[in-house]
């Protein structure tokens, strides 16, 4: 399942006050599939909140939502798949008690080649304009080669034959449309399919495994790994459940491999999600007591001063535990703890070299100290800052200090971050007496995404009271979209 968002009001969770405009919200995925003799096909999957849309009377005396939406799929410029209909939720009795979601899921056939796809969906009971959304789809099945198609997240399964739109491998297949599970979610649900294994491998079969390993450096995690032997068909379809209740808040990836006899790698997948667990109070301190470091670089920091704010600098690259241990440490200020913080973490960075991997970023923390410091604050603790540290230094930066209706902002481009590729960053500077620069928009996983951010930026000179726009007036002087769009 690539790509979880919420459509037009995306940090939901952070911003209850914006549901008083009653704007329409809604999720989006999408999943790429192969079927033997037929091609590839893609699905798509939107789920959107009833509590935000328009209920109307029926005849009836009943309750209706009705959402226009329209799906294109468009290879190099033309439109190979074009589909408009109107999705209607399950009727209500009461227009009060419409809380409830609604889910649409869409099957397409499409052959093998790198797509543009835009999906738009309007409220048809109430005025303004759709909301449009694009992004790349890649399909790219083989028959000549062992492939795993990509993850489907689901909310729940259970066996079923009768054909309908969300059947596969026997199954009914609810999916979830969200990476984000939070605290109340114990286990994460996945469904998958392998092909062409039994034309490649014959009878030898092949090691099916799958795990959860963290989004920064990829550190597989033992407990939520495991594996199975698999024998080789035309498709195998896998339905498969890992129990999460223990993992801690982070950014992860659920990963896939098929491997062969020789543990040769034929195969994978991984899936992007984020996890957010309140720890019990008897976690919350780590298990450093143990490690010893008398004989590591880690003691050599006696200085409580001095290590108190190297520990403070791995803010923007430290999970939420971590960040959590740290915070409770310099308040205790224990030294021979802190140093065994501190080596355990760059151990876990680096096993053969901690110290090297340390020196390595504390060369990047010096630079974001001397680029992005503000009042009173270090660069490492800036947005600017952050976000440097956590994925390196951008491709381009486009600086706008001077533009005549924004604040000044930068536009910073990443060609690609880890498996996401073409992302951009929105800083700006509202407060104008600072170099303190916030992040305003950004459309890579797991950061703040405003559909509005450019309205946001000409606050400073326009006034706006339509909460569907999304773009601003044509002003003098105006680049941010143009820059946007076309990083330089």
């Amino acid at each position: 399942m690539k790509k979880s968002f919420l459509l037009f009001l995306f940090w939901l969770i952070w911003s209850p006050t914006q549901l008083l405009a009653k704007n329409l919200q809604a999720r989006l995925a999408y999943a790429t599939f192969y079927a033997p003799g037929q091609g590839p096909y893609v699905e798509t999957y939107l789920y959107v909140l009833g509590k935000s849309v328009v209920f109307a009377p029926l005849s009836n005396k009943k309750f209706q939502a009705s959402i226009e939406v329209t799906l294109i799929f468009a290879l190099n410029g033309e439109i190979k798949y074009f589909d408009k209909y109107n999705l209607l939720s399950p009727e209500a009795d009461d227009s009060l008690k419409t809380s409830y979601s609604f889910l649409d899921q869409q099957r397409i056939q499409l052959p093998n080649g790198k797509y543009k796809f835009e999906l738009s969906i309007r409220d048809k009971n109430k005025e303004g304009k759709p909301y449009i959304v694009s992004e790349d789809v890649n399909i790219d099945y083989n028959e000549n080669i062992l492939s795993i198609s990509d993850i489907e997240l689901l909310e729940s399964y259970k066996p079923n034959t009768t054909e309908n739109k969300l059947n596969k491998g026997g199954y009914e297949l609810i999916p979830l449309v969200d990476n984000f599970l939070p605290d109340e979610v114990n286990s994460i649900k996945f469904y998958a399919e392998v092909y062409n294994a039994a034309t490649l491998l014959g009878n030898d079969g092949y090691m099916f495994s799958y795990h959860i390993e963290t989004y920064e450096n990829h550190r597989v995690l033992d407990a939520y790994t495991r594996m199975q032997r698999m024998q080789a068909k035309p498709v195998s379809a896998l339905i498969k459940e890992i129990d999460i209740s223990m993992l801690p808040s982070g950014n992860y990836n659920l990963v896939m491999e098929a491997r062969n006899r020789n543990n040769e790698l034929l195969a994978s997948r991984e899936l992007f999600f984020q996890r957010s667990k309140v720890p019990l109070l008897s976690e919350s301190n780590g298990d450093y007591h143990n490690i010893e470091v008398s004989n590591t670089f880690a003691a050599s920091y006696t200085n409580k001063d001095t290590l108190a704010e190297y520990i403070l600098s791995l803010t923007p690259i430290s999970g939420p535990e971590d960040n959590r241990f740290a915070d409770n440490q310099l308040e205790l200020a224990d030294l021979k703890l802190m140093q065994q913080f501190f080596y355990s973490f760059w151990e876990k960075k680096n096993a053969e070299n901690p110290y090297m991997a340390w020196m390595k970023y504390k060369q990047e923390v010096d630079k974001v100290n001397a680029t992005y410091s503000a009042v009173n604050k270090k660069g490492y603790l800036t947005e600017r800052g952050r976000v440097y540290l956590q994925y390196g230094p951008p491709n381009t930066v486009s600086k706008q200090y001077n533009e005549p209706a924004t604040y000044p902002y930068e536009i910073w481009h990443y060609y690609k971050i880890k498996t996401q590729t073409n992302k951009k960053f929105v800083f700006y500077n509202p407060d104008l007496a600072t170099n303190d620069f916030e992040l305003l928009h950004s459309d890579a996983l797991g950061e703040p995404f405003d559909p509005q951010w450019q309205l946001r930026l000409n606050k400073r000179t326009e006034v706006n009271k339509d909460f569907d726009r999304t773009k601003t007036k044509d002003q003098y002087g105006k680049q941010a979209d143009d820059i946007y769009v076309n990083p330089h």
